[in-house]
């Protein structure tokens, strides 16, 4: 593909909405790009897609593939939309109901490729009312793609899937968008997640009455809305807990090698090294994000002994933030990591009697320290063979 094609703009959104949520969005998306939608459950995110998709009432213009689309119904518009709900179908085999919305195409897409890797290949006999919910959600995917359409609405695909479906899916999300020149909007709530799916993120801010959808880089739109979690006065105290038990940070790292012996990576970050669980499906040299939770490492003033492959990162205090977790006081700790892509701000929670132990303070230099096992490797995950 070339890099016209890929710079496309295949989606432009310019539409409000006024319930359940009054909220508008203005956005464009290139080819093989996907924006993933940062909001609390109740923000209205379903009643966005709906109303994209044509389900529901908006004003304003959505375009696809230059093609104005508001004024289309649903089953014309250029859009397919994959939806939390479970298959409305019971009485039928997976092949009968692929071969169903086969022939409801014009032109079908050809999804022959996808069925292997999203696991489905000895499903195709198996009555639909026996998938479960991860398998459902699925075969959804894939029979959203039959339509080729080149906008994906993806609202929780990857809702109940372990942790090798999700890489099959997300690898068959990013070859259906290079194939068919396509873009996706995806609503999704597990950082990692968002992390192996998103080029962008739309956060929702607060204007007037109205709340207004703002497209971020993919590690600025999660600090960002991981903070307005915290700080939020209208957050209930569980909630407030549970981001700060949540709380995501992430910087780049470059693949070095893979010690398969000891079921490690390693990774070279700026002028330093750290390790994580073997992640083989990344190559050497490849540049990937690595994600920690704030209460999975710790801060030293000084180095320690090197022992058992514990990561040691020099880094320098930037803020210090009072937060609770799991009802127990602490401290929400920002420090800055230097990496060949620029600095990036790392989160770390420590309880109070450890920040009075350690009186951590602006601008000093500490240790990141953490095992492993507490640092996750996101990255993008392809289907090799067209």
């Amino acid at each position: 593909m070339t890099d016209v094609a890929f710079k496309d703009t295949v989606a432009d959104f310019n539409i409000t909405i006024e319930q359940p949520v009054k909220q508008h969005l203005i956005c464009s998306l290139e080819s093989q790009h996907i924006a993933v939608l940062l909001a609390p459950s109740g923000a209205g995110k379903t009643s966005l897609f709906n109303a994209i998709a044509g389900l529901s009432q908006c004003l304003g213009n959505i375009q696809v593939a230059a093609e104005p689309q508001e004024r289309l119904p649903t089953y014309q518009r250029h859009i397919a939309y994959v939806t939390q709900s479970a298959l409305p179908f019971s009485g039928i085999t997976v092949a009968k109901l692929i071969k169903l919305v086969t022939q409801q195409q014009a032109t079908p897409f050809d999804v022959s490729w996808a069925i292997e890797p999203l696991g489905l290949s000895d499903k195709l006999t198996t009555p639909c009312q026996q998938l479960s919910g991860g398998q459902k959600q699925r075969v959804a995917l894939l029979l959203a793609m039959l339509k080729g359409a080149p906008l994906l609405l993806l609202d929780e695909v990857l809702c109940g899937l372990d942790q090798t479906s999700k890489r099959h899916c997300i690898a068959v999300i990013r070859h259906y968008l290079k194939l068919a020149n396509a873009a996706a909007l995806v609503a999704c709530h597990q950082f990692e997640d968002i992390l192996a799916l998103a080029d962008s993120t739309l956060l929702q801010l607060k204007q007037g009455d109205n709340q207004v959808w703002q497209a971020y880089p993919v590690e600025s739109g999660l600090r960002h809305y991981q903070q307005a979690g915290l700080s939020s006065e209208q957050q209930q105290a569980v909630k407030a807990v549970r981001s700060a038990s949540e709380f995501v940070s992430t910087f780049s790292a470059t693949v070095i090698a893979h010690h398969y012996e000891l079921g490690l990576s390693e990774y070279q970050v700026g002028q330093q090294r750290c390790f994580t669980r073997l992640n083989a499906h990344h190559t050497e040299l490849q540049t990937v994000s690595l994600m920690l939770r704030a209460n999975r490492v710790g801060l030293a003033k000084n180095a320690l002994c090197q022992s058992s492959f514990v990561n040691q990162l020099k880094v320098q205090i930037e803020h210090i933030k009072e937060v609770s977790w799991q009802g127990e006081k602490g401290t929400l700790i920002s420090v800055r990591l230097p990496t060949h892509a620029g600095a990036h701000l790392i989160n770390v929670w420590i309880t109070h009697l450890s920040y009075i132990q350690l009186q951590p303070q602006l601008s000093q230099t500490w240790y990141l320290i953490g095992k492993a096992d507490a640092m996750h490797c996101s990255g993008r995950y392809e289907i090799v063979s067209d």
